[in-house]
Formats: C-alpha cells, sequence, structure tokens
C-alpha cells in the first residue's frame, strides 16, 4: 500500500526538478509533463511559493497567441547556501554558494602537518566550523554541505572506505564524526565525482550527454595525479565496490610508484617542462581515447590543474579517439575545461549538495539519506543529519 505522505514528498519533488530544470515554467505545463491534476500542482505551487523556494518570474502569452497569461515560476536560486570543501592532505578550499552555483565566498588553507587516519575527523571539523560560522555571519541561510575528499568514498554510509593521500586503510565513518559539531546535513564523497555533480548541478543545460570527468593535479609525491568520475544517464556511477574512476595507466609497469608509464622523476619536472607534459597528456589521452570508443562517451570535463595546463590536450585527444576508433565514424567530443580554478571541486562538491535537493526520492526511502522535497522539509524543520 503506498503511503500518501510520501507520494506527496515524491509529487512536490518533481515539480522541484521540473522547474530546476525547465525554468520558468508555467503551471499547466508542469501539470502536462508530470501527468498531476492542475489542482494539485497548483497546491504544491502555493505551498513552495509560501516557503519561498520558488518564485514567479512572469507572465508569457500560450503558445497559441490567445487566452490569459500564464505565470512563469523559477527555483529561487537564493533561497539558501550551500558550503563545499575540497579537503587534500595538506591542504583545503572550500566555497559558500547559492543554488543557482554562483560563489559568494571562497576559502583555502593549509593543515599544520599532513592528514592521517587519526586527524582526518577533528581537523575536517575544524574547517567546517571556520566556513559555516563566516557563512552565518554573512547572513546566509546554510542549508548544508558538501565534501570532496581523495581515495575510495562509500557516499551512502558517509565512509572514506580507503584512501592513500589521508592515510586511511579501512572504513572511516566521517559523516557519524562529523555530526555531532555540524548542525547541518552533509554529504560525502570522492573528488573526481564532484566535478560530475557540480557539472550536473551548475551545467544543467547539458545534461542528456554521458560524460567523464577528469580531475588531474601536479604535486610533489607522484608527479601528477589523476581521478575520474563517470555520468551515464544523469547518474554519476559509483561501482559495486565504490572505485568506478580509480585511476592506472593501461601502460604503467608494475612497482612503478606513479599512475602512469613514467617514474616520479620524470614526472618531477611538471607541469614547467612541456615535452614531458606532452608525452603524459599523450598516455592520458589513449586511456581516455579507449573509454569513449568502448562507452561512447562524447564529452569530457577537465577539472584540477589541467585547465590551467591545457597545452596540446584538445589535439592529443582528438587524434587518440580517432585512432581508436574501429569504425570510420565521426565522433564529436566536446572538451570541457572546468572555469573556477583552483574551487572547481570546492564547487563540485557544493554541486552534489545541490542536486540532493533537487532529485526524486522513491517510495522507500533514498539509501544515502534524505533527498528532494524531504530534505528541504528536514531543513526547515530544523532536522540534523541523519
Amino acid at each position: 500500500m503506498q503511503d500518501p505522505g510520501r507520494l506527496q514528498i515524491i509529487n512536490v519533488s518533481r515539480v522541484l526538478r521540473t522547474l530546476r530544470l525547465s525554468p520558468r515554467t508555467s503551471r499547466i505545463r508542469i501539470s502536462e509533463e508530470l501527468g498531476l491534476d492542475r489542482s494539485t500542482v497548483t497546491k504544491i505551487v502555493r505551498n513552495l511559493m509560501e516557503k519561498d523556494i520558488i518564485r514567479t518570474a512572469g507572465k508569457k502569452s500560450l503558445q497559441s497567441g490567445a487566452g490569459r497569461k500564464q505565470i512563469e515560476l523559477v527555483v529561487n536560486g537564493e533561497f539558501g547556501a550551500v558550503l563545499g570543501l575540497e579537503i587534500q592532505r595538506d591542504r583545503w578550499c572550500g566555497v559558500v554558494s547559492f543554488l543557482d552555483g554562483r560563489i559568494l565566498r571562497s576559502f583555502s588553507g593549509k593543515f599544520p602537518t599532513p592528514l592521517s587516519r587519526d586527524t582526518l575527523a577533528s581537523a575536517v571539523a575544524s574547517v567546517l566550523a571556520e566556513t559555516g560560522q563566516a557563512a552565518r555571519q554573512d547572513g546566509l541561510r546554510l542549508l548544508g554541505a558538501g565534501i570532496a575528499l581523495p581515495g575510495v568514498v562509500d557516499p551512502y554510509g558517509g565512509a572514506v572506505v580507503r584512501s592513500f593521500p589521508l592515510g586511511v586503510d579501512s572504513p572511516l565513518p566521517l559523516r557519524d564524526a562529523l555530526a555531532e559539531d555540524f548542525p547541518g546535513f552533509l554529504f560525502l564523497e570522492n573528488d573526481a565525482n564532484c566535478c560530475c555533480w557540480g557539472e550536473l548541478a551548475f551545467h544543467p543545460e547539458d545534461r542528456n550527454r554521458n560524460f567523464i570527468a577528469v580531475l588531474g593535479e601536479f604535486n610533489r609525491e607522484s608527479g601528477f595525479a589523476v581521478g575520474m568520475g563517470f555520468v551515464i544517464r544523469e547518474r554519476v556511477l559509483h561501482g559495486d565496490h565504490f572505485t568506478a574512476g580509480e585511476f592506472r595507466s593501461l601502460f604503467r609497469s608494475a612497482g612503478n610508484r606513479t599512475q602512469f608509464s613514467f617514474s616520479v622523476e620524470e614526472l618531477s619536472g611538471l607541469p614547467g617542462n612541456k615535452k614531458q607534459l606532452k608525452k603524459v597528456y599523450r598516455e592520458l589521452c589513449t586511456n581516455l581515447a579507449f573509454l569513449v570508443n568502448g562507452l561512447d562517451f562524447t564529452k569530457i570535463v577537465f577539472a584540477g590543474d589541467i585547465p590551467v595546463y591545457r597545452d596540446f590536450l584538445p589535439e592529443l585527444l582528438e587524434a587518440a579517439v580517432a585512432e581508436g576508433c574501429i569504425y570510420d565514424i565521426p565522433k564529436s567530443i566536446q572538451t570541457v575545461f572546468a572555469s573556477a580554478g583552483e574551487f572547481s571541486v570546492a564547487l563540485g562538491a557544493a554541486g552534489l549538495f545541490t542536486e540532493k535537493l533537487f532529485s526524486v526520492p522513491d517510495m522507500s526511502g533514498s539509501a544515502e539519506g534524505p533527498v528532494g522535497y524531504d530534505l528541504f522539509s528536514r531543513i526547515l524543520d530544523g532536522g540534523v543529519n541523519a
């Protein structure tokens, strides 16, 4: 037997998602698209407007040019703010953004000592307190936070399963450890996957494309660290062990300390050594071409340090895809370079939370906690992270 209360949450979430993806839509159009009675849509819209979650955006004539004008509706992008954090071994950065992706504040800092399993929770709690307090001092309604972490992350259980950079060698229930100190909802995710969420949340005009997000960062330890995220049919792929997107080059030999066929010494001059950079990018593109051709992806988003050092990359990728394709079928690969610079991952973490707000729950509830209007309601009721 269906739960009427749950069905109501689902229908409100469907209306919110429709307005999120198709702004300036009328009640009549929503009713037609979702197959809901106009009276039901009217009640839902009235409730959402009373809570200031949606607003009117003017009027437009009916397509026929006759009859009364329809009132257009939009999501109130300034309903509240979301905190997005990127946590790395020795540094962190964060953003506070509106629901439309506008960055209101940005932060960055370094940890006194490199993080470890024993210090991770306390360090992240300190960053949450600092950034959350700053957002509230600006008079912003802080809805919650998304946190991006390197390594294998279980986003449903809120745990870091494994992370070489963070020194985590067995599952660490990080969200539970943070819940006592953060008065809001938290979502944890792998850092490359957060680049996927940011693209979905803040570039909804292109959601119909399956794509790969490539996060590349130059560092002293390995020279060049790469992680990937995959989006298929508007869903981020985690895999059965949450390891989807963990990268090692097909050309890497056993025992090599880097993710590529090159040694740490060979990668130590990156990104300044342009000759070596081209070799590394060629190897990266060959690996990407295998995925692009095998799964027929048509879009790749590059984030991290790669957008700054994009030399040779589009041409190398195009050549590698063409060489690896068995059929003589022209492929148009959209190459996107994240525009938020060093804050791209943090903005993606904010996008993770934003996407949860505009998701549609199912009848049984979500394994990763409340989403959609369920999440909105708990925030408005002053609920805590579940």
